[in-house]
């Protein structure tokens, strides 16, 4: 049966929402504050071992011998894990492109300091920790690759020796008549650019339980999954299991921003599970191993880029060519994030032609795995930048010329070069929005007033598109096949009338069951307190992907809605047969399922739900004893790609202009943020405190990546990061509480008008901050062009300056 679910807020089946659009007590919050979320390390299962992993201290080399006899033999140990066992058992994992992708442990060579060689369980972490310093390997070193220039010359060593180049994928996007419009530009203004590794780096780092069940071949995992149904089909195949003889167990999540995948870690408890004849195995990643060879390392780029502007400043073209270096394998779905960009390529402008010359290299540095906004962050730094560039070349304000170059409202929905489709937005009343409440002329006096003291005072104006509710097609350059990405749940109504939605997604924090619930409780105008959001595992929930990509609020909305919708439907005739009158004539309204010729006459939820559930001689021919239904949902109307990847791609384009106040201190380099100003358009708020709390958040990670995160390798390829003493993470001292504003422009695809919004605030504060730093450096006829803006960073190009005069 087709589901017209409803597209505005006054369309819900209720007097008036009561919840959605509100900043209501979010459901997951008193098992949090209370301690009674069970994380994955909390949890222990009878007969358990522990595993511990030994790491490879080069990054690149033979593995000659494995002689681990005396760890076997040592207390408390139940098994040990080799490279040959797992070639023996398990195939490599599935990447994008196809084929770069490595066993859950170093099999032959390893690649990359602190791949897996030896895993062992334990009766405790401490006694397998213990028989690792047992284990006896002998290396060849080899010579690694440690950049993409390295690893693109002729002759360079080889990562992956069967594919004859580490060049993953080389291709080219053209969108319009390039050429035409860079040769009739009055000024190209060009820069190249370089973003340094960062990662996501939350609380918790990854945790698992592995159970290989010998009697009937099936694995159970429990862990801290981002994306469980995703992580069953993975170590299908991987594993060489049947898909339905595996289960993953989601347990809440404390972060995860996409650096929390675990394929390594799941298969090598799964398999040290297996050897040691059924017995759970836990492991959970240690800070260190987080920070050598997690899943947090993200974007190790290089841009070369230029914008095609006309002497009033009309921009008509965007090239970009970006080297990215994914590390030792495509195993995280790093390259994913250099395709991304195609949603939103040309930002919030109507630039007539684009073009994108991609590479994707392989070193010896650790895989690169998803970050929250995966991708777009440094392409946005580049075209912001680029903008500010050609702002000072042509003497506008950067806030006039993004003015001047903005998609308008009346031309909504609107095509991109590269095909993706925004369904709505006014760029220019948000930028007069945050003009306004950052009082822009005052913060220009200010300056102006600095600069006559001697002191680098900065403003950064930087606007940035968010594509929310991504699909698979966006990706398909980078050869990950599909359209359409299903989010499913059932929503069932007991006999006292309260509502149970069922999701296949567990709490990471950003109130999506609140969503769930608020929705739910408005369409059946019901108490939120009556509504229970429970999370399934992957062997029994429906098709569903969860969070990632700026989607779930939008998506589980639009699956929250289906689903009431399809038992509405079922209840309206239940009731019909028993008040003896057509289906048509009853309607659910506030609760009750009403005669709508005579509102008197009603049933509430519970009523109903009893009598289907106990007296089945009432109920009408083909309805079945059980008030529930369920429905997955998917962006309508998306597309398979063109040869240029051009398609419908994300389903939504939220947008959002910030500004920033810096000063950069000449003595220390220090960057202080001053005064910072948010005005973002991402539709129907569904929840304005969630949208709040991605704001900020997402602020306080571009500030890190802005400012003073990075993974840190020497020219051997060896990394300088281990601790957090190495990598710098912004404290509550560094990241201020920003001013916040917002539009509305509802989308007129999405459910409820709502956007994608988990990514916003991270797309658009590091382009804020790096331009507010080179406004301070303008007058010193100076640029930063490379990420972080680190103080030591700074303080060298200020010292180079001192030294020049």
């Amino acid at each position: 049966m087709a589901i017209e679910i409803p597209t505005l807020p006054d369309q819900l089946p209720n007097d008036a929402p009561r919840y959605v659009g509100k900043a209501v007590n979010r459901v997951e919050d008193p098992a949090l504050v209370s301690g009674t979320v069970q994380f994955i390390d909390n949890l222990s299962l009878p007969g358990m071992l522990h595993c511990a992993i030994l790491r490879s201290p080069h990054p690149h080399a033979r593995i000659l011998s494995v002689r681990v006899d005396a760890a076997r033999a040592a207390e408390g140990v139940a098994a040990v894990l080799t490279g040959a066992d797992v070639r023996r058992w398990t195939n490599p994992c599935f990447t994008a492109p196809e084929g770069w992708g490595n066993y859950c442990m170093a099999v032959d060579k390893v690649r990359f300091v602190g791949e897996p060689v030896v895993a062992i369980a334990a009766s405790s972490r401490y006694l397998a920790e213990d028989a690792l310093e047992l284990v006896e390997i002998e290396y060849e070193p080899l010579t690694p690759v440690a950049n993409p220039e390295q690893a693109m010359a002729p002759g360079a060593p080889l990562v992956f020796e069967d594919h004859g180049t580490n060049v993953m994928l080389s291709r080219t996007y053209t969108w319009g008549d390039l050429d035409r419009v860079f040769a009739e530009a009055d000024r190209v203004v060009s820069r190249r650019f370089r973003w340094n590794r960062v990662g996501a780096n939350p609380t918790e780092t990854f945790g698992c339980i592995c159970q290989w069940d010998l009697a009937d071949n099936s694995l159970t995992c429990h862990g801290a999954y981002q994306t469980p149904r995703f992580m069953a089909i993975g170590r299908a195949a991987s594993l060489n299991l049947p898909a339905n003889r595996i289960r993953i167990v989601t347990h809440p999540q404390g972060g995860g921003f996409g650096g929390k995948g675990g394929p390594r870690g799941t298969d090598i408890a799964a398999l040290l599970s297996r050897k040691a004849q059924g017995r759970p195995v836990k492991y959970i990643e240690d800070r260190m191993e987080y920070l050598l060879a997690g899943g947090g390392q993200s974007w190790d780029r290089y841009y070369d880029a230029a914008l095609a502007v006309k002497a009033d400043g009309t921009v008509t073209g965007f090239r970009v060519r970006l080297v990215d270096d994914q590390g030792a394998g495509a195993e995280g779905y790093g390259t994913i994030s250099a395709a991304k960009p195609l949603a939103a390529f040309t930002g919030n402008y109507r630039i007539e032609a684009a073009g994108y010359d991609l590479t994707l290299v392989a070193t010896n540095r650790a895989p690169t795995y998803p970050y929250r906004g995966y991708g777009p962050p440094p392409h946005n730094l580049v075209l912001e930048s680029l903008m500010d560039c050609t702002a000072r070349e042509l003497g506008i304000d950067p806030a006039e010329l993004r003015r001047r170059n903005y998609i308008r409202p009346e031309q909504f929905p609107y095509t991109v070069p590269s095909g993706n489709e925004y369904d709505s937005g006014d760029y220019e009343a948000v930028l007069d929005r945050v003009l306004d409440l950052a009082d822009y002329k005052a913060l220009r006096e200010r300056q102006a007033a600095a600069r006559a003291e001697g002191r680098l005072v900065g403003i950064g104006v930087v606007n940035t598109v968010e594509p929310g509710v991504f699909d698979w097609n966006a990706y398909a350059t980078v050869g990950v096949p599909g359209v359409g990405v299903p989010e499913g749940v059932k929503v069932a109504v007991d006999l006292f009338g309260n509502v149970t939605v069922a999701v296949g997604f567990s709490l990471q924090g950003q109130g999506q069951f609140t969503v769930a619930a608020q929705v739910a409780a408005d369409y059946f105008g019901i108490d939120i307190a009556q509504v229970r959001i429970a999370n399934t595992p992957s062997d029994v929930a429906l098709p569903h992907f969860g969070q990632g990509g700026s989607r779930l609020g939008v998506a589980v909305t639009g699956a929250v809605l289906g689903a009431c919708e399809k038992l509405r439907a079922t209840l309206c005739r239940v009731a019909a047969h028993v008040m003896q009158a057509p289906a048509e004539a009853v309607t659910l309204r506030n609760g009750r399922l009403h005669r709508i010729d005579a509102p008197e006459h009603s049933m509430s939820l519970a009523e109903i739900a009893g009598l289907m559930l106990s007296r089945t001689d009432l109920l009408p021919a083909g309805v079945e004893p059980c008030p529930e239904a369920t429905y997955v949902w998917a962006s309508p109307n998306r597309n398979a790609p063109d040869d240029q990847g051009r398609c419908r791609s994300y389903l939504t384009a939220a947008n959002a202009t910030h500004i920033a106040l810096i000063e950069i201190d000449r003595d220390t380099g220090r960057t202080h943020i001053l005064d910072y100003t948010i005005v973002d358009d991402c539709g129907t708020r569904l929840n304005p405190a969630n949208v709040e709390g991605q704001l900020q958040g997402g602020v306080a990670q571009g500030i890190g990546a802005a400012l003073y995160e990075e993974y840190v390798y020497d020219a051997d390829c060896q990394p300088l990061v281990s601790t957090f003493v190495d990598y710098l993470i912004p404290t509550i001292h560094e990241v201020p509480m920003t001013r916040k504003d917002h539009l509305v422009t509802p989308s007129p695809v999405a459910p409820l008008g709502a956007k994608g919004c988990g990514e916003g605030a991270i797309h658009t504060t590091p382009a804020t901050i790096l331009c507010a730093i080179n406004d301070a450096l303008a007058p010193l006829g100076k640029e930063l062009l490379e990420t972080p803006a680190s103080p030591h960073r700074l303080w060298k190009l200020l010292r180079d300056e001192a030294r020049r005069i």
